[in-house]
């Protein structure tokens, strides 16, 4: 890859970031220019658009078409907004009254557990709190972990990315000692394969360090100088975190209606020997499991291309997003929510399915190994 540095960029508030990009740009091409003559190079170089000939009024290349502002994969947007109405739909009419009963259904076992020990049959129902709380504590350490990440990443960027080479490294030579150790000699021996090419590319993009930092620290700076970006993320985090409220609960109402949850409150009517096995309907489950991941991929894709936005107006138009609440930010949400987001729904619905279906192999492989049906 040959990477040209352009003397036309617009100037910045940030020129110290700007002038890091161009001296790491221009590194990078005098090591991948390197024992090559003047005519492999020049041949190399043919198919670059230089920056400042832009002015040409005949450019021999097509800057490409500007697209009217439409909606565009419509029906992926709308079959989107359904599909949240009816988690919404399930989570009222079922999920409710699902998480009431089983409230009132442990109070009442408490009351009565003395009783019931004595005569042997005491019915258990389902206890959904250890759920619930698992999904805040989730929901706390990812919101922590993501502001920690954001923080390490602005200050050391080139040595996360050396870092992650070398851990890479690190874990492939620990699975090849634990292969040997415990005598998996064909293990080892893939471990040792692995290891050799992890060392190859780790030699061969080792000099490609500096020019990726530079790149990942002009993408942060952009991001600090639009404050507004964070707000935005936040706000689309907790709306997922909602969404995630609202699904735990539509599952409890699914589960309780037509699973282990009523066969549980069947056995505790009955006796240890009155309630019958049933096992969830695992169609509605699957439909469940296929809208939680294709709202959090939308959501997450969402803030991906507000991002991306900002930060393609911040580096060709600097003074359109240059503050916490710019212009670009506005522009950008607009975009991602409105004509562009049928297109996120589209592919964020794809992305969706294979999760699903590999989600259920996974559960299916591990049904097998335990011997459950």
């Amino acid at each position: 890859m040959y990477v040209k540095s352009s003397k036309t960029q617009p100037i910045l508030d940030d020129e110290v970031v700007v002038e890091q990009w161009h001296k790491a740009a221009k590194e990078f091409n005098n090591t991948a220019t390197m024992g090559i003559n003047e005519e492999e190079e020049e041949a190399l170089t043919s198919t670059l658009i230089d920056p400042e000939s832009l002015d040409n009024p005949n450019p021999p290349y097509q800057k490409g078409q500007v697209q009217d502002p439409k909606c565009r994969d419509a029906w992926a947007a709308i079959l989107f907004y359904a599909q949240l109405i009816a988690v919404a739909c399930v989570c009222g009419v079922l999920g409710v009254p699902a998480v009431q009963r089983n409230i009132h259904g442990q109070q009442q076992q408490q009351q009565q557990q003395q009783q019931q020990q004595e005569d042997g049959a005491m019915g258990e129902m389902t206890d959904y709190t250890g759920l619930i709380y698992l999904t805040l504590i989730a929901a706390a350490s990812s919101f922590i972990l993501s502001t920690l990440s954001l923080s390490i990443m602005t200050a050391c960027p080139k040595f996360l990315i050396q870092l992650s080479l070398l851990f890479s490294l690190g874990l492939s030579l620990l699975m090849t000692t634990v292969s040997f150790y415990y005598q998996q000699y064909i293990a080892g021996a893939f471990g040792i394969l692995f290891f050799l090419l992890a060392c190859c590319y780790a030699c061969c993009v080792w000099r490609r360090i500096p020019f990726a930092a530079a790149n990942l620290n002009t993408g942060l700076t952009a991001v600090k100088m639009n404050g507004g970006v964070f707000v935005t993320s936040v706000v689309i985090t907790v709306v997922s975190f909602g969404y995630l409220v609202i699904w735990m609960v539509a599952l409890v109402g699914v589960y309780d209606a037509t699973g282990a949850g009523a066969a549980s409150t069947s056995a505790g009517a009955a006796g240890a020997g009155g309630g019958e096995n049933v096992q969830p309907s695992w169609g509605y489950l699957v439909l469940l499991l296929l809208a939680l991941y294709w709202t959090q991929q939308v959501l997450a894709n969402t803030i991906h291309v507000i991002v991306a936005g900002v930060v393609s107006t911040w580096w060709f138009a600097p003074d359109e997003a240059s503050s916490c609440c710019s212009v670009a930010i506005k522009d950008s949400f607009v975009r991602a929510t409105t004509t562009s987001f049928g297109s996120i729904c589209f592919g964020s619905l794809l992305v969706a399915i294979i999760q699903t279906l590999r989600s259920m192999v996974e559960s299916a492989r591990q049904d097998m190994l335990t011997g459950d049906t």
